[in-house]
């Protein structure tokens, strides 16, 4: 444990997790495949190869969405599992450095859709009420669907504190019971939501089905999961280590199933284009339950082992993971100028050639346009990117949530 003085108060910071970084990196590179990935895997004339293997990589990285709730119940409940919670000091820091980055990159967005759509100006009453749908809907752009997510499990945190912390000896118990209603939860939505979709009457009801891939009760067992570990994160390493080989068999295992059935979607389309439905390895699709939850153990492990032992590597996933919060938020932006660049003029290189030059140069660019913002002291820069480098508060946000121990240069400003 480190002590700090901070704004007159003492307080108290525990270890530094050395993985977070390198799961922040990981998984923001995962998004970044994802994106690139959506963009190229249906392009007209694409043949099986190249079909195939998009869809063999965007399976790989299926577990981003639920690692990024995971690592938010992980450092969550790490810094404040066993400690009492000032529930509105909480809440403002994270209206400060979580939603208020989410809603300027909301009007962001909807600026520049309304521009390069040539949306005729709209009074301001009417402007009002588009961006405050979007922000409450997070449909800004593609990706700020995942803010409203995240943003409803610090609202709620104190009642997920109660549940993990009041059963926290009975934690295989805990997490067996939220397993199986989130496999149930998920069966709802594959089998039932559409036999009954027509025939519901209620407005809120629809509307709740409708958005249910950003309420949080559609991935609350990622986040008690990674609850539990942060209470255990000590004993998290053997705890891994120990089950390796079993986690290896169900991985592999569940990932030939997923597959398998995803190749029984194939079909060629009028176009001539090599066709799969790859909403089937959606992480809301109850088929992927196992496969997620043992890519999840997976990928920490790896961070915790491998991904530490190449200094190079681990410098750059960590470098992403420092700024994964501004690069998500940027990197939507990046990609639709460099795909669009890459289609018209490096056809010559093939569907692959230009997935890779699309995926390197956007998470590239992500960072590097994060790290400008970062460090140029332009008023309210932070907003821009979440976090103010010359801040060393031990809030840091989504996913830099918290600081733990500081670096000496933080320590010794920390110190003044």
């Amino acid at each position: 444990m480190f002590w700090m003085v901070y704004g007159g108060e003492v307080k108290m910071l525990k270890k530094r997790i050395d993985e977070i970084d390198i799961l922040r990196g990981l998984t923001f590179l995962a998004i970044v495949m994802q994106h690139t990935l959506a963009s190229f895997m249906y392009s007209p004339g694409i043949t099986k190869g190249p079909a195939l293997l998009a869809a063999f990589l965007l399976t790989l990285v299926r577990y981003a969405v639920p690692m990024f709730i995971f690592i938010t119940g992980l450092v969550l409940f790490y810094n404040y599992g066993d400690g009492d919670l000032d529930y509105w000091d909480f809440i403002k820091k994270r209206f400060t450095q979580i939603f208020l980055p989410y809603f300027i990159w909301t009007i962001i967005y909807f600026v520049w859709v309304s521009f390069i759509c040539g949306v005729p100006a709209s009074n301001l009453g009417s402007v009002t009420g588009k961006i405050a749908k979007l922000t409450v809907s997070g449909e800004g752009y593609y990706h700020l669907w995942f803010m409203v997510a995240i943003l409803q499990f610090y609202l709620l945190f104190p009642l997920f504190k109660i549940l993990v912390s009041k059963n926290k000896m009975r934690n295989i118990f805990t997490l067996s019971i939220c397993f199986i209603f989130h496999i149930c939860l998920l069966g709802l939505y594959w089998y039932q939501v559409p036999v009954i979709w027509d025939s519901i009457q209620s407005p809120i009801f629809k509307t709740l089905l409708a958005y249910r891939d950003r309420i949080f009760i559609s991935w609350f067992f990622y986040f008690i999961l990674g609850g539990f570990a942060g209470l255990y994160v000590d004993k998290l390493r053997f705890i891994l280590k120990a089950s390796l080989k079993t986690n290896i068999f169900v991985y592999l295992l569940s990932f030939g199933f997923i597959f398998y059935q995803l190749m029984k979607t194939s079909h060629i389309n009028p176009s001539g284009s090599y066709i799969l439905n790859n909403q089937f390895t959606g992480p809301l699709n109850y088929f992927m339950v196992f496969f997620i939850t043992s890519s999840l153990l997976m990928v920490y492990y790896l961070s915790q082992t491998l991904f530490m032992k190449n200094q190079t590597i681990m410098t750059v996933l960590k470098t992403f993971g420092r700024y994964s919060f501004g690069c998500y938020f940027i990197h939507a932006f990046a990609l639709l100028y460099i795909d669009a660049f890459a289609k018209m003029y490096l056809n010559w290189l093939g569907i692959i050639g230009q997935i890779t030059i699309s995926f390197v140069a956007c998470s590239a660019l992500s960072l590097l346009a994060c790290y400008a913002i970062s460090k140029i002291r332009i008023p309210l820069g932070n907003l821009f990117t979440g976090h103010d480098p010359y801040d060393h508060s031990p809030g840091i946000p989504l996913f830099n949530d918290e600081q733990t121990e500081p670096s000496s240069l933080e320590y010794k400003n920390l110190a003044g």
